[in-house]
């Protein structure tokens, strides 16, 4: 498991680190936003943990951009703040668990363990497509802001073909093999199907690649 550690307190954040790197965890750690949130855009964590009043960008402000690019990363707070409006904000905000000081490294991994795990299962079931929009897989279901949005069953299809894709430009045949059973269908056809689709959707996350085919970009 690799976690990005902010905490601006040296003796917790070694304590936290070492103990961590204990359990066979690779640990980046961090006593200021600005370098922990550069840290977190140019490379894949796990989980992250922070403490909330820090130098450069507070734990707030850093939760808000990791919101913005995953609305599902396990994000736990470690923080002395007892103030139920801080902790209101930070639930608001997104975090998945808050722990204030002092805890113990135990607590603290079961409370991890627990959320990477219950996220992790999220995430293999539902697809995140945008803001609003997700994809079961399971169900082989559309939702928005996590409620059934009735499509046809070539719709459904078409976005199945494209989550199984996600991040890699879906062909034309591909569709004609996989929604239209290799019909003899024409490229126009499929373009027209597709787009009548996107027009049913209030997001834009079906991409044309011109003169290719179709995709979806991971979120």
């Amino acid at each position: 498991m690799k976690i990005l550690l902010l905490e601006d307190e040296a003796m917790l954040r070694s304590s936290v680190k070492e103990f961590l790197e204990e359990l066979e965890c690779s640990v980046d750690d961090f006593f200021d936003g600005k370098d922990a949130l550069r840290a977190f855009e140019e490379n894949e964590y796990d989980a992250l943990l922070l403490d909330i009043n820090v130098p450069g960008l507070d734990g707030f402000e850093l939760l808000e951009s990791v919101r913005v690019k995953n609305p599902l990363k396990p994000v736990i707070f470690i923080t002395a703040m007892t103030d139920i409006e801080e902790i209101t904000r930070a639930y608001n905000l997104g975090c998945s668990d808050y722990i204030k000081k002092p805890f113990g490294l135990q607590e603290l991994w079961l409370r991890l363990k627990s959320i990477v795990n219950i996220i992790g299962t999220k995430e293999e079931n539902g697809i995140k497509l945008s803001k609003k929009y997700s994809f079961d897989k399971k169900r082989k279901a559309l939702l928005y802001e996590n409620r059934e949005f009735t499509l046809s069953k070539k719709h459904l299809e078409i976005l199945e073909l494209l989550v199984k894709n996600i991040g890699f430009c879906v062909p034309l045949e591909n569709f004609r093999s996989f929604v239209w059973y290799r019909e003899d269908i024409d490229d126009a056809t499929i373009r027209a199907e597709i787009n009548r689709l996107k027009k049913l959707l209030s997001e834009e996350f079906i991409i044309n690649i011109k003169g290719v085919g179709y995709k979806i970009e991971r979120v």
